[in-house]
């Protein structure tokens, strides 16, 4: 099983919106991360990068 640290901007500490996602679903320009726990966090954005080796997800935040 593959799971994901989410960042926004950077791959840094301070960055991380949610660990153990399991499920990246985007619709609408929303991001919907889901993590092992069922827990959903949905951020306003845009996928930047995937690193499956790695294990992360960059996410670009949108403004409005």
């Amino acid at each position: 099983m593959c799971l994901a640290m989410v960042y926004t901007d950077k791959a840094e500490p301070e960055n991380l919106v949610l660990s153990n996602v399991q499920r990246i679903d985007c619709k609408d320009g929303l991001v919907y991360l889901t993590d092992l726990l069922d827990r959903q966090v949905v951020v306003e954005g845009e996928i930047v990068s995937v690193d499956l080796v790695g294990n992360t997800t960059i996410i670009r935040k949108t403004q409005k």
